[in-house]
């Protein structure tokens, strides 16, 4: 498909050099700009199929800052750079971008990033279409059920929590109603729970929520939506207080706010407030706003509706993303916002065929998210295969993947079939993905692309139909700037990214946890019947897993066989590991570099005796001049004897 490509690029070699690739290809090169501000120019008069930016450009505008503008306006966009630094990428990653190429380019490298990058935005496109659909039928389905004001309340707040992430929402169905109660408010507690804030039976929560009036006149001021994240949310709430009343009922982190027009009159409202850091983005404005009639008609019927009025609630003719997960029987235990979140995002992904990469430490439960991606799937009666890429000897990952002919190597006196065959029509788990040799990574990227791989000693290629779910405890940025995992590779993965949070930043998850293994481990040690005392769940919480669940399990498993009574008074916890990199806690205290020096310059003199200069002085040992040495020990206070 002939693309048309805009290039932003200060270096002209660079430039001249993608152009001469792209139009042999038969792509169209849409124009070359050396900066943002031109970028945006030829942008604005005809929108580009794709954009190839660098990073740095000259002027005070990086390719960075275009980058989120083309974010707004869903253009897609490759990164061009010749710093593969993961902290360059993780800024950049930050954008969005459909790819990466690193300087010096080959064009084979910018062929395939191009391709891989148009694969993923047609596949966000449809996933964006596919949801839209699904979550405008449900609307549909609620302006025709009938019920009370208050079930068909809830029945939209549980319609919106898979498409639009919140802890918290507030649903003003009518702006000139002064009844306090007439605003719905909702607490998100458990995957499919929901508790409402309401005055006339909790009085206490009047005292935590700013006034209607205060709310409204702040509302009446925006007309159209907007999101913030983070440092955003929260400068923006210090300037308001009636916000800042709001965020910090729950230390809300982001917030978006959608007002519903009349008329062209700010008529109806629904603000979402999200604990994560970074909850919104524009895909959330742009799913929002093609579904804002329908929106509109929705809380329009719940206002008409009568609360004392009954009639038999009608079930949606639609499931919601929330009725097709049950995460307890997929064993997953937790109600803290951060596991609800990667929740959302498997119920969300799991009836389509799209790859998912999960990424998480060790322990975290990752597979469990597999695990329910594939029963929530079209998929579910196939097969389920899984692939730990850590544990297959180097010379046979190829041929555990892809199959072998008979007599393809010493020892294959038989053929065998690969996993992608094995798997074919379900799904293909391939774990650990980080450590997958590099040398495999190339033919594990064709058999994604093309659908199709070769046995090893083959001659014919092999149509495959797979859906691919992978996983990894490494970063995987990290492992693409250190050699150790391929670019295109990791962007053909990542079309669905769901990351599962440790257990030490979702310690609310950690009574249910221990309960569920209490009973487990209970059951199966003779019937125990098993409970944590106080002190001992303040342990539990206390501690920072560096183990996440896994090790959770393994100490409550152990002290349960253990247990001479049914009270766990105490636990022994475990010695923390030295030097650990995933460690939270609180770390030795840092030294400036005078005090450094300091304590350097006192150990070499000890071991001197005192002696500064010449044979076996501290200056031979710190190989620095006698005067360098004695400045540093004048402007330090160092004085011979050591006082």
């Amino acid at each position: 498909m002939a693309l048309k490509v805009l290039i932003v690029e200060d270096q002209f070699l660079e430039a001249d050099s993608l152009s001469i690739i792209l139009k042999k290809e038969g792509h169209e090169i849409h124009g070359v700009a050396k900066s943002v501000e031109e970028a945006i120019k030829l942008i604005d008069k005809r929108k580009p199929d794709i954009v190839l930016v660098d990073v740095f450009l000259k002027g005070k505008l990086t390719g960075i800052d275009l980058a989120r503008l083309l974010d707004q306006k869903n253009i897609p966009f490759i990164f061009l750079t010749a710093n593969s630094n993961s902290i360059t990428m993780e800024e950049a990653l930050a954008t969005k971008p459909f790819g990466f190429l690193v300087k010096p380019f080959r064009e084979r490298e910018i062929l395939m990033t191009l391709n891989i990058a148009v694969y993923r935005h047609q596949k966000g496109v449809e996933f964006s279409s596919r949801q839209q659909r699904w979550l405008s039928q449900l609307l549909q389905d609620i302006v025709e059920m009938n019920g009370t004001k208050s079930e068909k309340m809830l029945a939209l707040v549980k319609a919106l929590t898979s498409f639009m992430p919140f802890d918290f929402i507030v649903i003003d169905p009518d702006l000139n109603n002064a009844d306090e109660n007439a605003v719905y408010r909702y607490q998100r507690i458990a995957f499919d729970e929901y508790e409402r804030f309401d005055f006339a039976q909790n009085p206490d929560h009047d005292q935590r929520w700013p006034t209607l009036v205060e709310i409204r006149r702040k509302n009446r001021e925006k007309r159209t939506s907007f999101y913030l994240n983070g440092v955003e949310y929260t400068e923006y709430s210090k300037s308001n207080i009636v916000e800042e009343k709001i965020r910090k009922i729950k230390d809300f982190q982001s917030m978006l706010w959608v007002p519903l027009l009349k008329h062209w009159d700010l008529d109806m409202s629904v603000a979402f407030y999200c604990c994560n850091n970074s909850a919104y983005s524009s895909e959330h404005i742009e799913l929002i706003g093609s579904v804002h009639e329908l929106l509109c008609s929705v809380i329009n019927s719940i206002r008409k509706s009568q609360n004392d009025q009954y009639s038999p609630p009608m079930n949606l003719r639609t499931k919601y993303p929330g009725q097709l997960l049950k995460p307890e029987l997929e064993g997953i235990i937790g109600r803290s916002p951060k596991l609800l979140e990667a929740l959302d995002k498997v119920s969300q992904v799991a009836p389509f065929d799209n790859t998912v990469l999960i990424m998480g430490e060790t322990g975290v439960g990752k597979e469990g998210l597999v695990k329910a991606l594939h029963q929530l799937s079209n998929r579910k009666a196939k097969p389920f295969v899984k692939v730990n890429c850590a544990a297959i000897p180097v010379n046979l990952v190829e041929s555990e993947l892809f199959g072998h002919e008979k007599g393809a190597f010493t020892g294959s006196v038989e053929k065998r079939l690969g996993k992608f065959e094995l798997a074919n029509g379900g799904t293909l788990f391939l774990d650990e993905i980080g450590e997958l040799p590099v040398e495999v990574q190339s033919k594990l990227l064709r058999a994604i692309q093309e659908k199709e791989i070769e046995r090893v000693g083959g001659r014919t290629t092999i149509r495959t139909d797979v859906r691919i779910i992978a996983a990894t405890n490494r970063n995987l940025l990290q492992e693409i700037a250190d050699g150790n995992f391929r670019l295109d590779l990791y962007y053909r993965l990542n079309v669905f990214p769901i990351t599962l949070a440790p257990l030490r930043e979702r310690k609310r998850d950690i009574p249910a946890l221990a309960n569920h293994f209490l009973k487990s481990f209970g059951k199966t040690s003779g019937g125990k019947d098993v409970t944590l005392s106080e002190a001992a769940m303040k342990q539990l919480h206390n501690y920072h897993w560096p183990g996440n669940i896994r090790e959770l399990q393994h100490l409550i498993e152990r002290h349960v066989l253990l247990a001479k009574k049914p009270v766990i008074d105490s636990f022994e916890m475990p010695e923390p590991l030295p030097m650990a990199r995933f460690s939270q806690g609180p770390g030795p205290e840092i030294k400036s570099f005078d005090e450094m020096d300091k304590e350097h310059i006192i150990f070499a003199l000890r071991r001197c005796n005192g002696k500064v200069s010449g044979q076996g002085g501290a200056c031979e040992l710190l190989k620095l001049p006698p005067t360098t040495l004695r400045s540093k020990m004048k402007r330090l206070g160092i004085t011979w004897p050591i006082k």
